[in-house]
């Protein structure tokens, strides 16, 4: 399997929400979690930093980490 395979105009439940607008909306939510302008250099660690976030987010609300990284890890494979 392609790890770095990404199909730009799946859209998985015909509602508009393509692969594409996914990645456009995570990486609003990078920029925004970390204020970040248009021309700031977007990185890969940043991505990660926001996934910590998450973890966070999970230990607050008492979410199991692991259940809704393997959730979203089914999600993603299934929509590539």
């Amino acid at each position: 399997m392609d790890k770095f395979r990404f199909n730009p105009g799946k859209d998985i439940d015909d509602g508009g929400e393509t692969n594409s607008l996914r990645a456009v909306r995570a990486k609003l939510a990078i920029r925004g979690a970390y204020k970040m302008t248009a021309k700031s250099r977007l990185e890969w660690y940043n991505a990660a930093d926001l996934v910590s976030d998450i973890f966070h987010l999970c230990d607050q609300n008492k979410w199991d980490s692991n259940e809704v990284i393997q959730f979203a890890i089914g999600n993603w494979k299934e929509e590539r």
